[in-house]
């Protein structure tokens, strides 16, 4: 059963525009839970990296073979079948007794959303094929954006009046009204003309290589920086790129087409893209920790000052869409960098003692930064692209981008562990009458746990667990602004890929 088209597609972008909303509300929603999941499941830093970073390797990895096999299987099938699976692990992320589970259920759900987000707008594009696409677009692109923007302040209320756990749990009654919705909705369409041959090969390899890159740097610290096992991984990936670029120069068709990396302004386009998301996720994740742990902000506060950032993004980049369309957008984008990069590094000065107020002016810096950023690298990537092969163009674009917010958890949270160990240890030698074995002790608690498991004040007279309290919180502070002047190093690299481009006018 459907109903008739010409009443029906206002009402398949709503069901289209649910689904979205709660794909892209789980990604910041997570942030804002993160310290409750630390603490409500006995976890570390490293581990609840994990949280994030199990969802944004899956989708990476399996994002483009999705969209094939909804060409190939039929959009539909594929779209439902994903919302079912992320609905179902969304149930079992709310009641996870354990941080594995946790990050398993997130790693299913990361392969339900893969098989939703392409279909979305090929869904879109069918339903709306006789006309008013542009305006369905403009409408998918604002729930995507509300979602961002929203996604703080929703997981604040439902992480404080519930549970971290309500979060996920908050997506099964949407979902299964979606999915009943879209059955009796949406018409089902395939490609005709598509590939039946899937790369395996390419699929395997390119798993492979981000997950030892990924595990390598999330875990470096339990395992020691010079370790075998750690430094066979960072090995490991290396040689899998290698071996992912040979391959996939011999397959046919291809996972990724390299050819279209040949145009110096796809190859910088893309790179801006991941950079973005590195600084946009990644800055998040440690504001996120450093408000809530340093600070004690609630997390309904915590979602509220971060606001500024993505509000900005959405007023500017619609903005910065609309000028890319008819000017040259190198100086824009390398504004944009530079911006960022500029508000990384005053946001570098954390301290126990900052104010929700001085942040203000730096994340709505970053956000307008970034908004300059996100449209014109869309479309210098899609303009460099040959129009039959836009649909890999844009595969490529949203893989990169995952890559590079994976990339952003992994190695910021990898600089703030090494820096947090470090500035830890040479604290604890300035502190007078403790003996070795209590410093041993703590120092290899944070080497294993990461962040606060290390920290057990508990038994210690009062006086001291205050003064180690405030302690941790200072050298948690500094490591942040270590991690965050990372940061600022990649945004300046962003300057510089940025000016690479070469201005064309885009139609």
């Amino acid at each position: 059963m459907k109903l008739a088209s010409s009443s029906s597609k206002w009402l398949v972008l709503a069901v289209l525009a649910v689904a979205l909303f709660m794909m892209n509300l789980d990604v910041t929603i997570v942030n804002i839970a993160l310290p409750h999941i630390m603490t409500g499941l006995k976890a570390s830093l490293s581990d609840v990296e994990w949280v994030i970073n199990a969802y944004i390797l899956v989708f990476a990895v399996s994002l483009i073979t999705m969209g094939r096999f909804g060409d190939i299987f039929g959009r539909k099938r594929l779209f439902i079948g994903g919302l079912i699976l992320f609905t179902i692990s969304s149930f079992i992320c709310g009641l996870a007794g354990n941080i594995w589970l946790l990050v398993g259920a997130r790693a299913l759900q990361a392969f339900g959303g893969a098989a939703m987000m392409p279909a979305t707008l090929s869904l879109l594009n069918v339903a709306f094929k006789d006309g008013q696409r542009g305006q369905a677009m403009g409408i998918w692109g604002a729930v995507s954006g509300a979602a961002s923007a929203l996604g703080p302040i929703i997981g604040g209320v439902l992480v404080d009046k519930f549970s971290w756990g309500s979060i996920f749990l908050v997506n099964v009654p949407f979902g299964i009204i979606a999915v009943f919705a879209g059955i009796l909705i949406i018409t089902e369409s395939t490609e005709p003309n598509a590939s039946r041959r899937i790369d395996w090969p390419g699929i395997a390899i390119a798993s492979t290589a981000l997950l030892c890159l990924t595990f390598a740097l999330v875990e470096g610290q339990k395992y020691g920086w010079g370790s075998a096992l750690i430094l066979g991984l960072f090995a490991a990936s290396l040689v899998g790129i290698v071996l992912f670029v040979l391959v996939e120069k011999r397959r046919d068709p291809p996972l990724i087409d390299l050819s279209l990396f040949r145009d110096i302004n796809f190859s910088a386009g893309n790179a801006l893209s991941s950079l973005l998301m590195f600084g946009l996720i990644g800055i998040i994740f440690l504001l996120v920790l450093f408000l809530q742990i340093v600070l004690g902000y609630s997390a309904i506060k915590t979602g509220l000052v971060l606001l500024p950032i993505s509000l900005a993004v959405m007023f500017v980049a619609p903005l910065a869409g609309r000028l890319a369309d008819s000017k040259g957008v190198r100086w824009m984008l390398a504004s944009g960098m530079a911006l960022t990069g500029v508000a990384i590094f005053l946001l570098a000065h954390l301290s126990a003692g900052t104010t929700w107020q001085s942040l203000v002016f730096p994340l709505i810096l970053a956000g307008v930064g970034m908004g300059l950023i996100m449209a014109p690298a869309n479309t210098v990537v899609m303009a460099s692209a040959p129009v039959e092969k836009s649909g890999a163009a844009s595969g490529i674009m949203t893989t990169t981008r995952q890559i590079g917010a994976l990339l952003g958890v992994a190695i910021l949270g990898a600089v703030l562990q090494s820096r947090l160990v470090t500035n830890i240890t040479s604290a604890l030698n300035n502190i007078p009458g403790m003996s070795e074995g209590v410093k041993a002790a703590i120092i290899a608690g944070l080497s294993k746990g990461g962040a606060t498991s290390g920290m057990n004040v508990t038994g210690m007279p009062a006086s001291t667990q205050y003064e180690m309290t405030e302690m941790f919180k200072s050298q948690f502070a500094a490591s942040l602004n270590s991690a965050m002047m990372v940061a600022v190093v990649f945004c300046a690299v962003g300057v510089f890929v940025a000016l690479l481009i070469k201005n064309k006018k885009t139609a």
